[in-house]
């Protein structure tokens, strides 16, 4: 008999959980349904530029030899972005990448910034939703979950202006290796104008370990349609 009311009294137990975890979901539900969403803005204008200075360094080890398009960065003589065309969360812009020797590569991208999709995968990426604030994600509908970890002021030439920070660290294995011990770790860190969105430096760091060696790819800008420099 003792055996029965306990198996009983189990059963009640776990059937008012369930009922409170039911009704803890219904609530959330419902809360998240009647909060709207945060507007998912561009912070910047048609005709809008950024102009930016390319830079690579590295230390090779024994054996080490630089990847063949590492050279660019030094080779570059400017970056520059102009935005063409602004739509709520979608943008677009024309990329101009110049180099010492007079050629230049033209490219064209779309982001959605609440998404991060491109219409180029390999074109300029380093654009987000204006006026973020720390902890908030960088694509508010995407996937990749980062957010924006703190704020600082920055000072130009004739104005302070507030930039957002983030970083991303990752590590990756060679395919090729079966052993998985060829490794390359990957760190990168963004400032972007708090404002506009718009990139204000970027520092890529890779270290590989077979053979030795790192490499440092960073952006600066140098100047701006939007503000002085």
């Amino acid at each position: 008999m003792l055996k029965k009311q306990r198996g009983i009294s189990n059963k009640v137990y776990f059937a008012i959980i369930l009922l409170v975890v039911i009704i803890a979901a219904s609530i959330a539900i419902i809360y998240a349904t009647q909060i709207p969403d945060k507007p998912i803005t561009a912070g910047l204008n048609v005709g809008d530029t950024f102009t930016y200075n390319l830079k690579g360094t590295s230390s090779l080890g024994l054996g080490a030899t630089l990847p063949g398009y590492f050279n660019q960065y030094n080779d570059t003589d400017y970056y520059k972005v102009t935005i063409t065309h602004v739509n709520a969360s979608e943008v677009s812009m024309n990329t101009e990448w110049k180099f010492l020797n007079g050629t230049q590569i033209n490219g064209h991208q779309v982001i959605d910034l609440s998404t991060g999709s491109k219409s180029d995968p390999d074109g300029f990426w380093a654009l987000y939703a204006g006026n973020l604030k720390v902890n908030d994600l960088l694509r508010p509908k995407g996937f990749d979950g980062v957010k924006v970890n703190m704020t600082d002021t920055q000072t130009y030439a004739t104005s302070l202006r507030t930039r957002d920070f983030f970083s991303m660290e990752n590590e990756f294995y060679d395919i090729t290796d079966p052993t998985h011990n060829t490794l390359r770790y990957d760190f990168t860190s963004v400032y972007f104008d708090q404002q506009t969105g718009i990139l204000e430096t970027l520092t890529n760091y890779q270290e590989y370990n077979n053979p030795q060696m790192v490499l440092v790819i960073t952006w600066r800008l140098v100047s701006s349609s939007v503000w002085e420099v």
